[in-house]
């Protein structure tokens, strides 16, 4: 059985920069047994329902602006599969999930952590979105669904355990604030306890509407858990970059 994954991805051009979530991610990736296909929900694709993207996608989106102008020359071959995607449309049948055949380019929260999880992917890459009209509730549901694709399938939630844009510092390697380092330490011991249900309402975790003026980049962590069975995590790259982005991971294998 492949584990579940929810991962950091900060910003695009970390895939450029020498910091340790680029080594640790790899050496998580080398330690992964080979998936037939990967599942992955990214926090810069939300939608009204559930979707899927374009079964023909082979592309990558360079959804942000501002950054290096070698960024936008990143090439990493990424494609999606016509089967997996039925497999998974008869799977998720009860979510009422639709191909959205305009979607057809992987956005910036999907390429850059494969980039860093591995040199080269050749398995099939199928994007759900993150419907972001469901309760956290609904999202842990979705995610129980995939446990059934677990043995076939690598699910990876792309997202940031911590993301106020507003606090951020250009210098990725700013000295880490200490609110952050409460934030993640709360989490992390949650999600080590397997008390996954005080995470569900947001009111219950400390500096949470700080730490997320918006929710999106923190709900695909529900959809991972829910895909675990037992809902324990270990952590998988303690590092803050730019002050107030974690890029701490979780990885469940339960």
């Amino acid at each position: 059985m492949n584990p579940s994954l929810f991962l950091s991805h900060g910003a695009p051009n970390t895939i450029l920069k020498k910091v340790d979530t680029k080594t640790n991610l790899r050496k998580l990736g080398n330690s992964l047994k080979k998936p037939k296909y990967i599942v992955m929900v990214s926090a810069h694709w939300c939608t009204r329902g559930l979707k899927i993207i374009n079964p023909l996608s082979n592309e990558l989106l360079y959804d942000f602006m501002g950054f290096e102008p070698e960024l936008y020359n990143v090439k990493y071959p990424i494609s999606s599969s016509i089967e997996y995607t039925n497999e998974l449309l008869q799977i998720l049948k009860d979510f009422h999930v639709e191909i959205d055949i305009n979607r057809e380019k992987y956005d910036h929260g999907i390429w850059t952590i494969l980039h860093m999880l591995y040199e080269e992917v050749d398995v099939p890459v199928i994007q759900l979105s993150l419907p972001i009209d469901y309760t956290n509730e609904q999202l842990l549901t979705l995610g129980e669904k995939l446990q059934s694709i677990r043995d076939d399938a690598l699910i990876i939630g792309s997202g940031s355990l911590t993301h106020n844009l507003n606090t951020i510092s250009f210098d990725a390697l700013e000295q880490p604030s200490p609110k952050v380092q409460k934030f993640e330490d709360e989490i992390t011991k949650r999600l080590k306890d397997g008390n996954f249900k005080q995470m569900l309402d947001f009111s219950n975790i400390e500096e949470f509407n700080y730490m997320h003026p918006s929710h999106e980049h923190f709900l695909p962590i529900y959809i991972v858990i829910g895909s675990s069975h037992d809902k324990i995590a270990k952590t998988v790259n303690n590092e803050i970059l730019n002050k107030t982005l974690s890029m701490q991971g979780y990885i469940f294998k339960g």
